[in-house]
């Protein structure tokens, strides 16, 4: 009995076992000289992704209400997502279903993430967070990379698309 109790810390302690996967923290950020309502209207809409050049489509079975799903098509890969919260001209928060095909796409686990247009000076401020576990067998840097590389994208793309206009 004692061997189990030894066994049992040896585990918790080492980080093994239910409840113990690492939070994993994602923040990017991007300085834009277009005021807020300007970036707002291009990335504000939980149900158009299309300034992200990963996404080939976008599809939303409830609009930018709270509540609706969207399906990103990757070009092959489809990830669905749920609106969770949303302030007007603001931000809003979605979360990754947890669904077996979701992290064959991208690597994570219990996933929330927040998008938010902020005042700075006359232009404006995104910024990008998140929130995760990284899926069995994928180490903590990994999937923290995986993830700042989707934002990095989808911020220069827009940087791009608003120094066009």
């Amino acid at each position: 009995m004692k061997t189990f109790f030894i066994a049992a810390a040896f585990l918790a302690a080492s980080g093994f076992g239910a409840g113990a996967a690492e939070k994993v923290q994602v923040m990017e950020t991007v300085k834009l000289g277009a005021p807020p309502a300007k970036v707002w209207a291009r990335i504000g809409n939980f149900s158009d992704m299309s300034w992200h050049p990963a996404v080939k489509s976008t599809k939303a079975t409830d609009g930018d209400k709270v509540g609706s799903q969207r399906s990103l098509d990757l070009g092959g890969p489809i990830l669905v997502e749920s609106l969770e919260k949303s302030e007007a001209g603001k931000s809003y928060t979605y979360k990754i279903l947890d669904n077996g095909e979701n992290q064959k796409v991208l690597p994570v686990s219990h996933y929330s993430s927040t998008i938010q247009v902020k005042p700075d000076g006359e232009g404006s401020e995104v910024v990008w967070t998140s929130e995760f576990e990284p899926v069995a067998g994928t180490a903590p840097e990994a999937a923290k990379k995986a993830i700042a590389g989707v934002y990095r994208g989808g911020l220069d793309n827009i940087t791009k698309a608003l120094a066009a206009n």
